[in-house]
């Protein structure tokens, strides 16, 4: 019933709902971005009417770890315009609005497309949101641990080499660490893609394992277009897990084939 309602829908009313979906997702990202701009991570705000008139939140204290984490002891970051100090603020605040709204942007996704689905397509669909959204954070967790540090690691050894003097632009630095962060979930978030185009049948597996060069390839091609990092360190340190995910994804596929031939 709920499939032919949706099939007998005009295309304003598609537009119109999708719009609906759309409005939820940004409500959603912009409650999340104020929260990390003003929920304090401690609500002890006996300091608060201080000489410092300002009280540690979510997005500050992301701040201040990025820069225990990512940069060297001796290394000194300069804000070249009045200005930076906000810009980068909002910047991180933005991103971890996406990454906590992360599980309502899949959700209204799913929804969209629910109606509109067979009954093993919306399974299918569900698992896909439960996968991206796993892989996102696995991505964005790995890339905080191990990638980030690591590239920045690399990065910072080049300009001791240069005898370049430790002195990084402000917004320069949060811009790499940010995007740096937030592509890496989303790169390792591509596997799921090979598994719902197999699974509902628009992708075969024997394709892929013809052109696995070719797949691979591209998915090379495009860490490296998508990396803020213009060396070859990040791409390196992505590459690896992605692939791994990659063929695990591919034998998953190929069990979803048998399932589907045997039935």
């Amino acid at each position: 019933m709920a499939e032919a309602k949706k099939v007998d829908m005009s295309f304003w009313d598609h537009l119109r709902e999708l719009i609906n979906r759309l409005r939820i997702i940004i409500y959603a990202l912009i409650i999340s971005t104020i929260v990390v701009m003003v929920v304090p991570v401690s609500f002890d705000l006996s300091s608060f009417f201080s000489a410092n008139p300002f009280y540690l939140t979510i997005t500050s204290y992301v701040i201040i770890n990025f820069q225990e984490r990512f940069l060297p002891p001796d290394a000194q970051l300069l804000p070249l315009s009045p200005t930076a100090p906000l810009e980068v603020y909002m910047f991180i605040s933005v991103i971890l609005g996406v990454v906590l709204s992360m599980p309502v942007i899949s959700y209204e996704l799913y929804k969209f497309l629910n109606p509109a689905l067979y009954k093993r397509e919306r399974k299918a669909v569900a698992q896909f949101v439960a996968a991206f959204a796993g892989l996102f954070i696995f991505g964005f967790a790995l890339g905080y641990f191990y990638i980030v540090p690591l590239t920045m690691r690399m990065l910072f050894l080049f300009a001791n080499l240069l005898h370049l003097p430790p002195l990084y632009d402000f917004t320069e630095f949060f811009s790499l660490i940010g995007l740096s962060l937030f592509l890496c979930g989303l790169i390792f978030t591509f596997p799921t893609y090979i598994v719902l185009l197999v699974k509902v049948g628009i992708l075969e597996t024997n394709r892929l394992t013809k052109n696995r060069k070719y797949l691979y390839g591209g998915i090379l091609i495009l860490i490296a277009f998508l990396d803020p990092d213009p060396g070859l360190v990040t791409e390196a340190l992505v590459f690896v897990p992605v692939i791994i995910l990659m063929e695990a994804s591919i034998l998953i596929a190929k069990r979803i084939e048998k399932a589907r031939e045997a039935n």
